[in-house]
């Protein structure tokens, strides 16, 4: 897990001109239909107020859109610059209540609670802070009868991840509805109709494709259904970010959470036109492939084999396409567009709802978060030979994770895997609701993890890009960094290597002790109100860098970066890098907005005179006139004095509380820093102020401390005599015996191959010990030579007995007129003969088992010195 490496920085605390980019003006005012609504605001949807686009950041306060680059903010708090941001005009008019920022930076959604705009988003360089002036941009509204007060609330809007030029939007409703769009600038009818509307509900008790799934258009009339309380949506998301390292159905999935706990699955989603990345149709035609070939060896069932021939058709309509080839400008890259297949339908079937498994303490589900499983680099290369697809680590299956109201995450696995299925022909489904039943889709839920409950809370996910099993959850109670690495990769041995016998207990024992980790790396203040989603931005500038705002104040955590060892490990020492001192984790102080916020003491005045006929403003500032209405005037001035008042001595007493805990612990580490200062001259020396005398000087500095160590060490002597001394005292008083001569001899023997291997012997008194270690070591030295000096001569007498062999092999003459060197050949062949072969390969065992003895003694005889090297070297250093 990332480690907290710092808080909010000085550049975005006050006066700062990053804090001003989060501070409401005060010189504007909000109209009072907006103020009504930010009265009545309550925690029902997500917040999400913050976007960003690389650096730069897009930030929602009151009812105002700002643009700033947070690199710049740093640098303009270096260079004192005041101006920090830029205004962007839109005419949304109802509370904005989330931002989401297309892939490519194009386009910024904008949601409130029932309708959608979408911005046309210009070029950094066109959004300078040097222009003070507000910024209008152009604005679409998004489906003028799809999403508008009328019809139910909006959920979530979804950039698709294959979506063409990142153009592809995806608007999920309460009454769950699903909407695609496919944006176009350059035309209108982009934004006013989907290009694809589906109804989850009619969906879900769907048998056929032959079936209308539209969502209800504006103006139709609803009838009362169950499915209306049960099929209410909380959160959507898609299953993958659409990356290399990621299964091919994956990207394709959109999850859709329903508040009552139900989960359920769209594959595959496809707009009409969408960009595959260079591992999705290789993935998708290996799995397919492996998928017939088991139906083809095995008894599948009707349904079974239903959806692998509907698979088969789908991929055999892309591969059948001659791709596009494009573009992108931010990228300099290029991809391939294809079609949506038509065959079969553009309407996937809806797969669920999964049930946990086991059923978990049910509360309100607020957001949905899912891992898609890795890429399988083995079956993949079976087709292609591309060492780019290698290297994929993680998990062979996808993990969803659902938020609850109270503040727990269920982590869940989805073993099964969710793939492309449709619904069958009216005469399939005919035969279908005879031949079999539908099968019940599980998720296994293996840790649910627990965070502060808050009430009125509504907990988001933020994904990151640092680690792919890592994110963060925001609450009430502060933003919490959660990981799933403990336990992956354990999981993903067991999965490849499967056992039956015992896997049970051993993945009960792998969840007990490899658990998730939560680490909470912001708190919040208890009148924080609605916490917004955070933002997770990685630059080189500014780090890993996570930011949200609470109470219109910014609030950051800065965390390390990972890092791979393995790309400078060659370079680095062996050694392990030093400690580094843990940082202050305490979050800086933020001023509260009592002491910035003016007094609602003037309005109030004026309103008052407008509402009471009998008040002039002049009566103000006269003299009092005891009456009703100036007793009434003065009591609701009261009251509001009053709570202003207790508002800025709330503030002023925390900010007292916090100088009087900063001086204590002033104090504190003074006394430390003083106390070991004394220890440190205590060892120097230093706190010794006497000079001495000529018999014994004052030692200071490193004499005092060398003359510490040869105290310890001449005390650590005597204490080891003393303790030999008592060892002998005790084995006579027991009844032990005292050294052996061998014993003896062996402590002579160590002692002189100490000082033969280099090491400087340690003189003794008695003259017989040494001559007895110098002939201990001649010794030993004669008979490693002798050994030596036998190993050639085994080793060349070998080598002759084997040259003798080969030369008395009979062989053709070449002179046949010599007669008696044919008879002498002849002779010594048949004496040769004469003697048996098990007897010659005996013998010759036997020279190759002495050349063995001889060999392992010599090498037992090389450990041994090597060994007493170190005794000696041991024995010299004490």
């Amino acid at each position: 897990m990332a480690r907290v490496v710092g808080h909010t920085p000085s550049w975005l605390s006050a006066p700062s001109p990053g804090f001003n980019l989060f501070q409401r003006n005060p010189d504007t005012k909000a109209p009072s239909s907006l103020r009504n609504q930010l009265a009545k605001a309550e925690a029902r949807g997500p917040t999400r107020t913050i976007a960003h686009r690389g650096t730069e950041v897009f930030v929602l306060v009151g009812n105002e859109i700002r643009w700033s680059d947070l690199v710049s903010l740093k640098d303009a708090d270096k260079e004192g610059d005041n101006q920090s941001y830029r205004v962007l005009k839109t005419p949304v008019s109802t509370q904005i209540k989330q931002l989401v920022v297309s892939p490519h930076g194009d386009y910024l959604a904008i949601l409130t609670d029932h309708t959608v705009h979408i911005a046309a988003l210009p070029d950094s360089s066109h959004l300078s802070v040097q222009d003070a002036s507000p910024l209008r941009i152009k604005t679409f509204q998004l489906g003028p009868t799809a999403h508008v007060l009328e019809q139910p609330p909006v959920v979530s809007a979804i950039w698709h991840p294959l979506g063409h030029l990142g153009s592809c939007l995806v608007t999920v409703t309460k009454d769950a509805c699903v909407r695609l769009w496919e944006l176009n600038r350059d035309s209108r009818a982009s934004f006013d109709e989907p290009e694809l509307a589906l109804d989850l509900k009619k969906l879900a008790n769907a048998t056929s494709a032959d079936q209308d799934f539209s969502a209800s258009k504006y103006g139709t009339s609803k009838g009362f259904s169950p499915d209306s309380v049960e099929m209410e949506v909380a959160a959507a998301c898609f299953g993958a970010r659409a990356t290399s390292d990621e299964h091919g159905w994956s990207p394709m999935t959109l999850w859709i959470a329903m508040t009552e706990g139900d989960v359920y699955a769209l594959c595959p989603l496809l707009p009409s036109k969408w960009e595959p990345t260079a591992t999705t149709i290789p993935s998708l035609t290996t799995a397919v492939v492996a998928k017939a070939e088991v139906n083809s060896q095995s008894d599948p069932t009707p349904e079974e084999r239903r959806i692998v021939d509907q698979q088969q058709r789908w991929l055999a309509d892309i591969d059948n396409q001659d791709p596009l080839v494009v573009s992108h400008i931010d990228t300099l890259a290029e991809f391939e567009v294809y079609q949506r297949p038509a065959n079969p339908p553009a309407v996937p079937k809806l797969q669920g709802p999964f049930f946990l498994n086991p059923e978990p303490d049910y509360d309100n589900i607020t957001d949905i978060f899912v891992i898609a499983p890795r890429l399988d680099d083995a079956a993949l290369m079976q087709e292609e030979d591309q060492e780019d697809f290698l290297g994929h680590d993680g998990l062979s299956v996808g993990i969803v994770c659902l938020a609850t109201a109270s503040g727990k995450v269920h982590i869940c696995l989805d073993l099964d895997g969710v793939e492309a299925q449709w619904l069958p022909s009216r005469r399939a489904a005919f035969r279908r609701r005879f031949d079999e039943e539908e099968s019940v889709s599980e998720l296994l839920l293996v840790e649910t993890l627990t965070t502060p409950e808050t009430e009125t809370s509504w907990p988001t996910f933020t994904s990151t890009t640092t680690s792919r099993y890592g994110f963060f959850l925001s609450t009430n109670e502060g933003i919490f960094n959660i990981s799933l690495e403990s336990w992956i990769a354990p999981l993903e041995d067991e999965l490849i290597n499967p056992s039956d016998s015992g896997a049970a207990f051993r993945l009960d024992v792998l969840f007990d002790v490899e658990k998730s980790t939560v680490d909470r790396i912001l708190k919040r203040t208890a009148d924080a109100g609605a916490a917004p989603a955070c933002v997770s931005i990685v630059d080189s500038d500014l780090g890993h860098f996570v930011l949200t705002a609470t109470s219109s104040q910014p609030q950051a955590v800065i965390l390390d970066l990972p890092f791979d060892r393995s790309l400078y490990a060659s370079f680095a020492p062996d050694e392990a890098p030093l400690a580094l001192p843990a940082p202050d984790l305490r979050q800086p102080y933020q001023p509260s907005e009592a002491f910035s916020a003016s007094s609602a003491l003037p309005s109030f005045l004026d309103n008052a005179v407008q509402r009471n006929t009998q008040l002039r403003k002049a009566d103000l500032k006269t003299q009092v006139r005891f009456s009703p209405a100036t007793l009434d005037l003065l009591t609701d001035a009261h009251r509001l004095l009053s709570t202003e008042t207790s508002r800025l001595g709330a503030a002023a007493a925390d900010l007292f509380r916090r100088c009087e805990r900063m001086r204590a612990e002033l104090s504190e580490q003074i006394r430390q820093v003083d106390e070991i200062s004394k220890r440190a001259e205590a060892v120097t020396g230093d706190d010794d102020d006497g000079a001495g005398d000529a018999e014994q000087p004052r030692l200071v500095g490193k004499d005092k401390i060398e003359e510490r160590m040869n105290n310890a060490r001449t005390k650590s002597k005597e204490l080891a005599k003393r303790v030999e001394a008592m060892r002998r005292r005790m084995a006579k008083e027991l009844g032990g015996k005292e050294l052996s001569i061998k014993e003896e001899a062996w402590a002579v023997e160590v002692s002189a191959l100490s000082s033969s291997l280099g090491e400087t012997a340690t003189p003794s008194s008695n003259d017989s010990d040494a001559s007895t270690a110098s002939l201990v070591t001649d010794d030993l030295t004669s008979r490693l030579s002798a050994i030596n000096t036998l190993q050639r001569t085994l080793i060349a007498r070998a080598n002759e007995a084997t040259e003798q062999q080969k030369a008395l092999q009979p062989s053709t003459p070449t002179r046949p007129d010599n007669t008696e060197d044919q008879e002498s050949s002849q002779d010594l062949s048949a004496s040769i003969n004469r003697v048996p072969a098990d007897f010659r390969k005996q013998k010759i065992a036997q020279v190759m088992q002495l050349l063995q003895r001889e060999s392992a003694l010599v090498d037992a005889v090389q450990e041994r010195l090597r060994k007493l090297a170190g005794l000696g070297n041991l024995y010299s250093s004490l």
